[in-house]
């Protein structure tokens, strides 16, 4: 069987498919629709053809009856299989909508390079593949779990922590998102983008720190299951050195020798909550990325990192579940978009 090329469009009829048929009723899961919204260009057909690594790359840890990374196994504590590559297509569609659907907000000027770093199911690549048909775009991730790419989109098995292999002064703009809980070293992760982009490129950060909010009069309770998890999670993540809630990004960039750094934030509900019709949408696809994701953050950091026994930890997961979808509750987060530009090379002096 001929592999399936992903297209734009299988993505634009998946975002209004999901619209149309994931309400939130306040009780029953929304889960249910997650199978109907992804076509099998997007989920089942995924392949490891020709990737550097692929192989060894492939040879997965079991636990719990989740599925997690071989490549480097243990520094990335989130599992890489069909619930969690589901789960960031959702955010994908997310992002999507946050930003006016746009794929970045970096003013970008034709961009012959582009490199995702930490693409996971490399959709954002392959759609900027298409956005951009004059650049040639790299995805790499620790897991070869992408979707067949178009010809100028390829993805490479790397670990973003390890030296970084591509030429430097090469990239015309480097991209992550969600790398929260991935890193170790921030400085040193800013560091080795800044070398390997170009003058006058640019580098951005999606990510949405663990760090939960309430748009109610009077602050719910604290010890709520939901703000437990998430308590645990930040105190889990920040022991193994894999901080969730780093919010420091811009002054980060900065030190690092960026300029004309600025960020952005967008709030995301959990659950359509919200009047305006897009916060209802975001809210949809948020309640999703919560619902399928919250198990896959917790389960080896609250297991490995604090030895707690596997069925607390579902107990509790539950628990946060069942406070998500309480609309009184009026939960969000944060999506922080920090985008800075390395500085032209001087002129040459004569």
């Amino acid at each position: 069987m001929a592999e399936m090329v992903a297209s734009p469009q299988t993505y634009r009829e998946g975002r209004e498919e999901y619209s149309n048929k994931a309400d939130y009723d306040g009780g029953s899961s929304i889960l249910s629709t997650r199978d109907s919204f992804f076509t099998p260009s997007t989920s089942s057909s995924r392949t490891s053809a020709a990737r550097s690594g692929a192989s060894s790359a492939s040879n997965y840890r079991f636990e719990h009856n989740r599925r997690y990374h071989a490549y480097r196994d243990g520094h990335y504590l989130v599992p890489n299989d069909q619930q969690e590559q589901d789960r960031m297509d959702v955010v994908h569609q997310m992002m999507y909508l946050l930003l006016d659907n746009e794929l970045h907000l970096s003013p970008l000027k034709e961009p012959r390079r582009i490199l995702d770093v930490g693409t996971g199911t490399g959709v954002w690549a392959i759609e900027m593949a298409f956005k951009y048909p004059n650049a040639r775009v790299i995805g790499n991730d620790l897991s070869p779990i992408q979707v067949s790419p178009p010809p100028n989109c390829s993805f490479d098995v790397e670990d973003a922590e390890s030296d970084w292999l591509y030429p430097t002064n090469n990239f015309d703009f480097i991209h992550t998102r969600q790398l929260l809980g991935g890193i170790t070293n921030w400085p040193r992760f800013f560091q080795q983008a800044y070398d390997h982009i170009r003058p006058g490129g640019w580098l951005e950060l999606q990510e949405t720190p663990a760090n939960p909010f309430t748009d109610t009069a009077t602050p719910p309770p604290s010890d709520l299951p939901i703000f437990r998890v998430l308590s645990l999670l930040k105190l889990a993540s920040l022991n193994a050195g894999r901080a969730f809630s780093d919010e420091s990004f811009k002054s980060q960039m900065e030190e690092a020798g960026f300029v004309d750094v600025q960020e952005t934030r967008f709030r995301i509900p959990l659950g359509p909550w919200e009047r305006d019709s897009r916060g209802k949408e975001v809210g949809r696809y948020n309640m999703i990325n919560f619902m399928e994701g919250l198990e896959g953050y917790s389960l080896a950091l609250f297991t490995r990192v604090l030895g707690m026994e596997v069925e607390k930890v579902r107990e509790l997961i539950e628990g946060a579940k069942r406070d998500g979808m309480n609309r009184k509750l009026r939960i969000y987060f944060w999506l922080v978009v920090v985008r800075g530009r390395k500085p032209e090379a001087p002129p040459a002096s004569t």
